[in-house]
């Protein structure tokens, strides 16, 4: 064999050789793939059997769950006792002219797995009761629902309710099945969890506003002497205010709740701070509060009584009928009719006559000056005493 040769052999050997590990490589690999893609599709299998047994161990949980929380199998037993729990609950809760009905019964499922019961009830209640009467409700662990809800404001104040209620009862639950009596782990047990944010708006209207203060921010009183004054309040959705005192007040103080009205009967004379509260009945209620200042003062002094006005002015049938002439002077001759005397008047003389009381300044032979009240006036002949003085005032 050539030199040659020889090296051709040997490059057909190694080739062959290459070829042989190639071809066992590439076999290996494949084994080892599809090894590997048997054990994860083996995992994979596990791994969905576990999950199915979870699955079936959960839903045996569950069933055993829906099973206490069933109503009983045997259908008249079930819309009895259930018909009788809504009664129970619209009377614990005070809703008015309550009515409860049945209104279906339906088999479910392909072999009548469990059945449907339908409810309808309708009564009139304030919000808290509606309130009440729901927390009530989902508190208890049935298999039960409510379907329809409907509230509606009515004229009197109170509000219409009207449910249509759900009610589910497993073929495999016992005939007289009683649902466990422990709250629903899906309801708080204070109820007072979900007043505020329930009670504390206005469903229908818009939200509402506090009272508005109409009033005199002070109030006089007299010692001895009881006084009411009313505190007005006025709420502009037409609310009714009830009115209360904060704080310490004197014990002569009363404030009726409902009128507003402030009764005071002080024994003695001061000066008092007081806060009134106003609080209207709507959704939400609302309260404003008003400072007041209580001003007690002495009793005013009594009236001068009056002058018994005489039945008749004899000013105005006084006439001056003459001007006499005397030795040293002139005389005012001036007649009262009423009383059918003449006075003779000379300077410097006083007189009251009827309403009239003043002095004579003057007396010449044309007329005659008086003076009443420091008001000065001419009396002519056969002038009336009373029109001469109501002309000198008037000027």
């Amino acid at each position: 064999m050539t030199q040659r040769e020889r090296f051709l052999a040997i490059a057909v050997g190694g080739l062959m050789l290459a070829i042989g590990l190639q071809w066992a490589f590439t076999k290996h690999r494949a084994a080892v793939k599809q090894r590997t893609n048997l054990i994860t599709s083996l995992e994979q299998q596990k791994q969905r059997l576990q999950e199915e047994l979870l699955q079936g161990a959960y839903s045996d949980r569950q069933m055993g769950e829906y099973l206490v929380r069933s109503l009983p199998s045997d259908a008249e037993r079930a819309k009895s006792d259930y018909q009788k729990w809504l009664l129970d609950l619209v009377q614990a809760n005070g809703i008015a002219n309550a009515v409860i009905d049945p209104t279906t019964s339906i088999p479910m499922g392909d072999r009548d797995e469990f059945a449907y019961y339908g409810f309808s009830l309708a009564g009139k209640a304030t919000l808290p009761q509606v309130l009440a009467l729901l927390h009530e409700f989902y508190s208890k662990d049935y298999l039960h629902r409510i379907r329809k809800f409907n509230v509606t404001p009515a004229k009197t104040g109170d509000l219409t309710l009207k449910m249509d209620v759900d009610g589910i009862a497993l073929k495999s639950a016992p005939k007289a099945n009683e649902p466990s009596k422990q709250i629903s782990w899906k309801v708080n047990s204070e109820i007072a969890e979900y007043r505020d944010a329930v009670l504390n708006r206005n469903f229908f209207s818009p939200p509402n506003e506090p009272p508005k203060f109409d009033g005199n921010k002070q109030v006089d009183a007299i010692v001895g002497k009881e006084t009411r004054t009313d505190i007005k309040f006025n709420d502009p959705e037409g609310h009714q205010v009830n009115y209360t005192l904060v704080g310490n007040s004197p014990d002569f103080i009363e404030l009726d709740s409902r009128t507003g009205s402030l009764k005071v009967n002080p024994t003695a004379t001061g000066k008092h701070d007081l806060l009134v509260r106003a609080t209207d009945n709507g959704y939400p209620s609302r309260s404003v509060e008003q400072p007041l200042t209580l001003v007690i003062n002495d009793p005013p002094p009594p009236p001068e009584p009056e002058k018994p006005k005489p039945e008749f002015d004899d000013a105005k049938q006084t006439v001056l009928t003459g001007l006499v002439q005397g030795r040293d002077d002139w005389t005012a001759w001036m007649n009262v009719r009423t009383r059918g005397e003449t006075l003779k008047l000379r300077v410097g003389d006083g007189f009251e006559i009827g309403s009239l009381k003043g002095t004579v300044i003057e007396v010449t032979q044309r007329f005659a000056v008086l003076e009443i009240d420091g008001r000065r006036f001419t009396l002519l002949p056969s002038g009336n005493l009373a029109d001469a003085a109501k002309s000198a005032q008037d000027d």
